[in-house]
């Protein structure tokens, strides 16, 4: 052979792929993670998960804090009007920065539109479409309430608030209640308008109208909320924020000693004195909502509450979000989502924040959001002590049943944190993964849900301290049926068909998990994987519809295994070793393999007998 180095060369090369080759399939096929990044970011980090917000942070959080020291100044203005500014009746209006501001105060009759355009007959016109232009700010004070509707309760109603580059305008109710109400055939719409380009507002930069409630009571029906809002919940197009809820502080008989110490000096008032002082629920601006046959479009975030309690919401649809859709953001109880279309959000269908507890959200329908069609978040506010003494319990009660979740980026439904959720009857649809239990939540119940084509798991349990009970569940398609990585899951009778990889995997510690009475099928190459597992128990399971596929993924695992590689390497070594065995190499010659062991005749002149060799003497 003439060029033997060439062929020793050839031979480690071939030993070099065959390692990178073991080590990069075994990378490659092996069990991806599903953790993801971020949590409702809207500012340009990078880590969202969505359509990022096409704003400017830097002015809009400016703009939020200009608009709360407003709303400050109006409050304190109002409070101190009604004793020091003598003859002060019915509403007026107050100079807050570039615009101003008409206070609505407490009567027994609502204010109607009607109203609106006698109080501001320059700041609330009628055009010649038959639209209405607000171009200064409305704050409805406790026992107030602004009622939108057409005039005498026929035809359409249209209003338009004034925002452009210069300015934008707002409705704010600070304990007082606002009704927007249009009829079955007429929608009443509210969206903001640039007089300028004669169009709605669609650029939040220089900030946007929007409608707040701080307290008192919403009340919304056939009506159309568009292009309202910028940067935060509580300018976020129609928000429902309370300051506090209304709490009841229990006395109890003082001893003694406190008692006769309390006799003297300053005037101590009496318990049936104290009565009459207990606040209310305006007082304390704790807001409460019914919203029917709505539809919110193009806002910031689609629907915002926090600090409200007994929301309800039906037959409702929010979509095209710039954040979220409806959020449900801190300390929110008792609220009903009934059949509500969420979709086409930048981030969130919808959003359950930390303290949020009583909700229920019922065939309501999230499809094509930018991550998840609804997050859960059932946390603790904090893990031990802190600044301002927050608890540190875990929130939940939550459930969602006979939705549709379809075409999320991200996930159908994220469960992270709280305690007894429930998630059943649901459809999941073409979502990346359709539910994912994390961050300890625990006392889950997964039940009657059909999971189709989930791209990779259809369930998935992870994270230490996260538990939930899987059952009854039809899963159809995706990478893998159950997966469960460090965590607690009961799996059974659920039935898995299509699957391509594994239809049940379990990772990690799992102690106290079982896997019984489910049944697989699929073409994957395992149907229960729970090698790299401990603890977990895995029981009797219908397998006979499992037909493992001979994909590339497969064949490669197979031969790329460590015994393979050791003696192909074996192998190559010998070759190596033969070839460079000391031998001179030699070309167009056949040598005899026992040249050198050649018969002692051939190296004398032939055989001689004895008696010759004695006669020679």
């Amino acid at each position: 052979m003439k060029h033997p180095a060439l062929l020793i060369a050839a031979l480690l090369v071939l030993v070099g792929v065959l390692a990178a080759g073991f080590f990069s399939m075994g990378n490659f096929f092996k069990e991806e993670e599903v953790d993801a990044f971020g949590r409702n970011e809207i500012a340009r980090n990078g880590n969202v998960q969505g359509k990022l917000y096409r704003g400017d942070p830097k002015a809009e959080a400016q703009l939020v804090q200009r608009e709360e020291d407003r709303l400050v100044y109006v409050r304190t203005v109002a409070s101190a009007a009604r004793w020091r500014v003598d003859g002060l009746k019915g509403p007026y209006r107050l100079r807050t920065g570039s615009t101003y501001t008409l206070v609505l105060q407490g009567r027994e009759t609502p204010y109607t539109v009607a109203d609106l355009l006698q109080l501001a007959p320059k700041a609330f016109v009628r055009g010649p479409d038959g639209a209405y232009l607000l171009s200064e700010n409305i704050v409805v004070l406790p026992g107030a309430n602004l009622n939108l509707a057409p005039p005498g309760g026929e035809g359409r109603l249209d209003i338009r608030m004034e925002s452009g580059p210069g300015s934008f305008v707002s409705i704010v109710t600070l304990g007082g209640s606002l009704t927007i109400a249009g009829t079955e055939n007429a929608r009443a719409t509210v969206t903001s308008w640039d007089s300028a380009r004669a169009a709605p507002d669609t650029l939040t930069g220089d900030g946007r109208s929007y409608i707040r409630l701080v307290g008192g009571h919403a009340k919304l029906s056939h009506a159309r909320v568009a292009n309202l809002g910028f940067w935060s919940g509580n300018t976020g197009g129609l928000s429902l924020t309370g300051t506090n809820t209304v709490g009841t502080f229990r006395t109890q008989d003082p001893p003694p000693k406190s008692r006769d110490a309390a006799g003297a000096g300053a005037r101590l008032l009496s318990e049936k004195q104290v009565e009459t002082l207990h606040p209310t629920d305006e007082d304390y601006s704790v807001v409460t909502a019914g919203i029917d046959h709505v539809v919110f479009e193009n806002n910031a975030f689609g629907l915002f509450a926090a600090n409200a309690r007994d929301i309800a919401v039906q037959d409702t649809t929010i979509r095209g979000s710039l954040v979220d859709g409806l959020v449900l953001h801190r300390f929110v109880t008792d609220a009903a989502i009934t059949r509500t279309d969420s979709s086409r959000n930048a981030v969130d269908g919808f959003t359950l924040g930390r303290s949020t507890t009583g909700v229920v959200l019922d065939r309501v329908t999230a499809e094509d959001n930018g991550r998840n069609g609804v997050s859960m978040d059932g946390r603790a506010l904090a893990d031990g002590p802190n600044a301002v003494g927050t608890a540190v319990e875990i929130y939940g009660r939550n459930r969602i049943t006979e939705s549709t979740l379809k075409d999320n980026g991200r996930y159908g439904v994220e469960i992270s944190g709280g305690t007894t959720t429930r998630v059943a009857e649901n459809t999941f649809e073409k979502n990346q993964v359709g539910i994912v239990v994390n961050h300890a939540a625990r006392d889950v119940t997964i039940a009657g849900n059909d999971l189709r084509h989930q791209k990779e798991h259809a369930i998935a349990i992870r994270g230490t301290g996260a538990s939930a009970v899987v059952r009854e569940n039809s899963i159809t398609g995706g990478d893998t049926g159950v997966y469960v990585r460090d965590a607690q899951a009961e799996v059974t009778a659920n039935t898995l068909r299509g699957i391509s990889n594994h239809g049940i995997t379990l990772r990690g510690e799992v102690a106290g998990t079982r896997v019984a009475g489910n049944t697989v099928s699929g073409y994957g190459s395992i149907a229960i994987w729970a090698e790299t597992s401990v603890g977990g128990a895995v029981g009797e399971n219908d397998l006979l519809g499992w037909q493992p596929a001979y994909t590339v993924q497969r064949v490669a695992n197979f031969v790329f295994q460590p015994l393979t590689f050791v003696w192909l390497l074996l192998g190559a070594l010998l070759l190596v070793t033969a070839v460079a065995g000391g031998r001179k190499w030699r070309t167009g010659t056949i040598h005899n393999p026992y040249a050198e062991r050649v018969p002692l005749t051939s190296l004398s002149k032939g055989i001689l007998p004895p008696e010759q060799i004695g006669e020679r003497r």
